[in-house]
């Protein structure tokens, strides 16, 4: 008999390793009836979670965090989970052929982002797809690298990933930190360019993580076993460059079908490969990821977010060790 748990995910290619399990039928080999939900935003998720719609979701740590200190109306208890991917996240500018924003001295990189933004005809706006989230914390990065002020300079919209292509094409915003595929695809279609990323700022920082909520694993240990079981072994299968092209296939197969509906030819470029990495590619990791949060827990402290009570608190739920002596 197969235990059921409904996992929240977006339309990203770093959500491969939940469509390989539930559609090769590993969930189900590890005794698991897995129902993956796709939901439109980050909020959601996060509302999915805290609410009992959810009892597990692919999310990046900061909102997992965020989220499990109850700013999403309560606490909610949320296992620290299993690490799925790292890196990915891509800056994107609107325009082609850009000067370097990176690997150039400072005053080189502010004038260059100053002639771009003074060629716009607005404060520009740049999306990203939570407040709390690794991509908001790389294009802070990323605009104080340029000396560029993130309040006056600029303006910070909200988007969902999937609709960051067509806000640009129809000049809603002028720019994007976003996960794979988003990123490669605005730059195949000419409308931005990649410019900085998690490649260039957070090298190989852990990016999704698999967090389940403490009632469902409360309901059977063996659970979360299982689960940690099939992940790993989709996971393995997703690190296998030989798999590329089935992983490719599944995620642009329609919803209806059991994929993401990803753009193909993007998926393809940024697609894990050992022999040619890129900036734009990201990597999947069952044992190697770098589990260190401790900048975005900086960061996160930096910008208020997190107080000595939530600090404490983080400590009791096993997201931070050792437990402070108190």
């Amino acid at each position: 008999m197969s235990s059921a748990i409904r996992i929240g995910l977006l339309r990203l290619a770093d959500s491969a390793p939940l469509i390989i399990a539930r559609n090769l039928g590993i969930f189900e080999k590890h005794g698991l009836d897995a129902e993956l939900i796709v939901s439109p935003s980050w909020a959601n998720i996060a509302d999915g979670l805290v609410w009992n719609g959810l009892d597990a979701a692919l999310v990046f740590p900061p909102l997992a965090i965020m989220t499990a200190l109850g700013h999403r109306g309560r606490e909610i208890g949320l296992h620290r989970g299993i690490p799925i991917s790292r890196g990915g996240n891509t800056v994107v500018l609107r325009g082609q052929h850009l000067p370097p924003f990176l690997g150039t001295d400072d005053v080189t990189k502010h004038r260059n982002f100053e002639s771009w933004r003074t060629g716009l005809s607005r404060r520009p706006k740049l999306a990203v797809v939570h407040l709390y989230s690794t991509h908001f914390l790389i294009l802070m990065d990323f605009l104080k690298s340029l000396h560029a002020h993130p309040e006056q300079d600029v303006e910070i919209v909200i988007m969902p990933p999937d609709r960051m292509i067509d806000a640009l094409a129809a000049a809603e915003i002028d720019g994007f930190c976003a996960g794979p595929p988003w990123g490669t695809e605005a730059d195949l279609h000419g409308l931005g360019s990649i410019v900085a990323g998690s490649a260039n700022i957070h090298t190989g920082h852990l990016e999704k993580t698999l967090v389940t909520t403490q009632r469902w694993g409360q309901s059977a240990p063996a659970l979360t076993q299982a689960l940690q079981a099939a992940i790993g072994e989709a996971t393995r299968f997703c690190m296998n460059p030989s798999n590329s092209a089935e992983i490719v296939r599944q995620l642009s197969s329609p919803l209806a079908n059991g994929g993401l509906a990803l753009p193909r030819e993007a998926t393809e470029k940024i697609m894990p490969d050992q022999h040619n990495l890129n900036a734009m590619q990201f990597d999947f990791s069952a044992s190697d990821v770098d589990l260190s949060i401790s900048w975005m827990i900086r960061f996160m402290q930096a910008k208020g977010w997190l107080t000595p009570a939530n600090m404490k608190r983080l400590y009791e739920l096993g997201w931070l060790t050792p437990a402070p002596i108190s």
